[in-house]
């Protein structure tokens, strides 16, 4: 982690800080600014899919993707009984929150208004029964155009990009 700000490695088009957006990650970041050098464009969007975002208002920014690989750890339970394993349901919670956070975390170093197309995927590590990866991956968009509504903002109640799980075209219809 470092203490850079989206600004300092994207230039002032970025959003607000991004303390919590590892070193590498706010290089690969930083390629995707429109006439950087060099300039990349990646995205998990279809060429549909990415036309109908754009239909709907939004421009697309680039790949953002969190990640977390927790142990997950050893609970006793009595196995005659059932019951919720309620340590290690926190421990899948506090794992799938942090992927999705460092997630959002690159969507506002980009300036993003939100991430499209968010696909969560759980991996049990072969190394280790007990270890579990969590990778979010989306596409973040801009708004261009698109109303935000009365609440005047894309952004949610927390103050970070929105995030959807739809598909381009399932974004574009709703």
């Amino acid at each position: 982690m470092t203490g850079r700000t989206g600004r300092d490695v994207l230039g002032e088009a970025a959003g607000p800080p991004a303390q919590d957006v590892a070193e590498d990650a706010m290089r690969r970041l930083a390629q995707l600014e429109p006439g950087g050098k060099p300039s990349i464009f990646t995205s998990d969007l279809t060429v549909n899919e990415f036309l109908l975002v754009r239909e709907a208002g939004f421009r697309p920014l680039g790949l953002v993707l969190g990640t977390s690989v927790y142990h997950v750890g050893l609970q006793i339970g009595r196995w005659s009984k059932n019951q919720e394993l309620a340590k290690l349901s926190q421990a899948m919670y506090e794992a799938r929150e942090q992927a999705m956070s460092r997630m959002e975390a690159e969507a506002s170093a980009l300036g993003a208004d939100g991430v499209v197309g968010v696909r969560l995927d759980i991996e049990l590590k072969e190394f280790g029964s007990d270890i579990v990866e969590f990778t979010a991956v989306g596409t973040a968009v801009k708004a261009d155009g698109a109303d935000p509504g009365p609440a005047g903002t894309w952004h949610n109640n927390k103050g970070k990009p929105f995030t959807s799980d739809l598909s381009g075209q399932e974004f574009w219809t709703s």
